[in-house]
């Protein structure tokens, strides 16, 4: 079996991604399949919540079992929780709050080869920064793939190899003693 989804961001422009996913597949990695097909950095934590076709939401799925007999992501698949309702809403990164409303369009019994396939885009979730204008964009690079200079200037730490913290100032006093704390 394979469920076509519709998945929409919560954003002021549209933006949208029809996908297909077997039936048997996890919602964990539906969820993973998402954050990264939306170009969102992989880490955060996320939840799926039930539906109305209102989007009012529902009961939580969260990404891993609170309790030892909870339903969560490693353990529902993607055909039992759309079982239920064909509206879910989906949230990853709770500082950002990447809302993302998803609509099951239907369900074919027959399975394809592929575990996952975005049958359609539309536009691209914006580019997010760091508060401060003077810094650059943190959700455009990989991290793994930024060098050391790029990911001390992005955190403040380029002056931690002089031995001082970010923000504090040098004397040029020479009998100036830095404070013990």
């Amino acid at each position: 079996m394979e469920i076509f989804l519709r998945v929409i961001a919560d954003t002021d422009d549209t933006v949208l991604k029809e996908m297909r996913i077997k039936g048997s597949a996890s919602m964990l990695s539906l969820h993973e399949h998402i954050f990264s097909s939306f170009g969102l950095l992989p880490g955060e934590m996320g939840s799926f919540f039930e539906s109305t076709p209102d989007w009012d939401q529902g009961e939580e799925l969260p990404m891993f079992a609170m309790e030892e007999d909870s339903q969560s992501m490693e353990n529902l698949t993607v055909a039992d929780f759309f079982s239920k309702s064909s509206h879910a809403l989906y949230v990853y990164n709770f500082l950002d709050m990447n809302i993302f409303y998803v609509e099951k369009t239907r369900i074919d019994e027959e399975e394809g080869f592929e575990d996952f396939v975005i049958l359609s885009s539309v536009g691209e979730l914006p580019t997010q920064t760091v508060n401060n204008a003077d810094a650059p964009a943190v959700a455009s690079k990989n991290p793994e793939a930024m060098s050391e200079a790029e990911l001390n200037e992005i955190y403040g730490l380029e002056d931690l190899d002089a031995g001082k913290l970010p923000g504090e100032e040098e004397s040029d006093d020479p009998g100036y003693e830095e404070p013990y704390y």
